[in-house]
C-alpha cells in the first residue's frame, strides 16, 4: 500500500512538472508567434493606407496624451499598439492594435500581390488562421467606451469605421507599385 501511494506520488509530480513545462512552452510560443512588428512594416505594402492612417487621430493618439497620461497605464493601453518583441512603444493606434499582431500573417507566403490575387479565398484564410483581424465593432469599443475615458465621445461605428485610413478596393498589398 505504501508502495503504491510512492509510486502515485512520484506519478503525480512527473505529470505534473510536464503540465507545467507544457503551459509554459505554449505561452512561450503563444507569445512569440503574435509579436506586433509595427506600421512601419505594414506601409511598403499598404502605402496608401499607411499614408492615410497617418492623417488619422489613431495615428496621434500617443501624441494627445498629456505627460501624466502618457504614465498611466489605463490611458496608454488605448493610446497605444503595444510593445515590439525588442521592447519598442509602438505609439499611437497602429495598424496592428485593429488587425492583431502581424509577425505571422505579414510573410510574403501569405500577403503576396500575384499569389492573393490568383486565390484570395485560400490567402485570406492563412491570413486569418494566423492572426489578421477584419476589425468590427466589438473589436472598437475596446477603446470607444465611456469608462475610464474622462473625454469621451459617442461612437458610432457606423459612422466613423472610415476613419482609421481609406478602404482600397484592391486586395491585400496591391497598393505596392502605387495601384
Amino acid at each position: 500500500m505504501r508502495f503504491n501511494l510512492i509510486i502515485v506520488s512520484i506519478l503525480l509530480l512527473v505529470f505534473c512538472g510536464v503540465a507545467v513545462a507544457q503551459d509554459k512552452t505554449e505561452a512561450k510560443a503563444e507569445k512569440v508567434s503574435h509579436e506586433y512588428v509595427g506600421a512601419k512594416n505594414c506601409k511598403p505594402c499598404h502605402k496608401e493606407v499607411h499614408a492615410s492612417w497617418l492623417e488619422t487621430t489613431h495615428a496621434k493618439a500617443f501624441d494627445v496624451l498629456s505627460d501624466e497620461e502618457k504614465k498611466k497605464e489605463e490611458c496608454v493601453v488605448c493610446h497605444t499598439t503595444g510593445t515590439t518583441a525588442k521592447g519598442v512603444l509602438l505609439e499611437g493606434v497602429q495598424c496592428e492594435a485593429c488587425h492583431g499582431a502581424g509577425k505571422d500573417y505579414k510573410s510574403p507566403k501569405i500577403m503576396n500581390k500575384k499569389k492573393w490575387k490568383a486565390d484570395p479565398e485560400t490567402h485570406m484564410k492563412m491570413a486569418l488562421d494566423a492572426g489578421l483581424i477584419i476589425p468590427g465593432e466589438a473589436d472598437c469599443i475596446k477603446c470607444h467606451t465611456k469608462e475610464g475615458n474622462p473625454n469621451f465621445k459617442p461612437f458610432d461605428f457606423a459612422k466613423r469605421k472610415g476613419d482609421s485610413h481609406v478602404f482600397p478596393s484592391t486586395a491585400p498589398a496591391d497598393e505596392k507599385k502605387g495601384k
